[in-house]
């Protein structure tokens, strides 16, 4: 056993023996890379002075463009309110004017009547009040009557007819004719209106109803405010 150990021991020794010597000129080695530094950049400094001016400089335009958003819209305002005004506000505020003063004046300067485009009249002797249309276009005044009849009296043309329940006779001043160019007579019949108490020329008009003032009563005694009615005070 000794001999054994004593002959490995021995090839081990020649092993070691038969290894070359590393040169150290052969031997290669990985370069290393060296960290490449670059020198550090501090931003500069601010200062409270600039930071001041800056803020204030913001504040500025801050309130720049607040002041002129309010002015674009103060001009819009402004336009809206002129085209009311052009239009639809100033004829409303015109017409409330109108209506206010009109609503104490029942004459003019010249002392013509003012008339609205119906008025209270009191014809013949009826004590009723009539509503009559004011017809300023109309060259004659008409009344609607019943049961019109012509009859002669002394030689003169006159007819009969009913108003407001009763009779009347009366002569006939003129014949006129009607759109479907009937015959009409004209009687004169006493009318009130306000403080007025004159003698108009009416058609009489079978079967009608209503009574029309036209221009040959209001020549020269009234105007029409076709804005108003009932201006004038009732008859008594």
């Amino acid at each position: 056993m000794k001999k054994t150990a004593v002959g490995l021991l021995t090839l081990f020794l020649f092993g070691c023996a038969q290894q070359l010597p590393v040169d150290d000129e052969q031997q290669t080695t990985a370069p290393v890379t060296k960290p490449i530094t670059k020198p550090l950049a501090f931003a500069s400094m601010v200062t409270a002075t600039e930071m001041k001016a800056a803020a204030k400089a913001q504040t500025a335009a801050a309130k720049k463009k607040t002041s002129k958003m309010h002015q674009q819209a103060l001009v819009k305002k402004n336009v809206a309110t002129d085209k009311i005004t052009a239009s639809t506000a100033t004829a409303k505020l015109a017409s409330v004017d109108h209506k206010k003063k009109a609503s104490t004046e029942k004459t003019t300067k010249d002392g013509m009547l003012v008339l609205g485009h119906h008025e209270w009249v009191l014809i013949l002797s009826g004590a009723k009040h009539v509503s009559a249309y004011i017809d300023p276009n109309s060259p004659t005044s008409r009344i609607g009557v019943k049961d019109v009849v012509e009859f002669e009296r002394d030689g003169d043309k006159w007819v009969k007819f009913i108003f407001q329940g009763k009779e009347y006779k009366y002569p006939v001043k003129s014949w006129s004719k009607s759109e479907n160019k009937k015959r009409l007579p004209v009687v004169s019949l006493r009318t009130k209106l306000g403080d007025r108490n004159d003698e108009v020329e009416y058609q009489l008009i079978d079967s009608g109803s209503g009574v029309v003032l036209g221009e040959n009563f209001m020549r020269d005694v009234a105007i029409q405010n076709s804005q108003r009615q009932y201006v004038q005070p009732r008859a008594k």
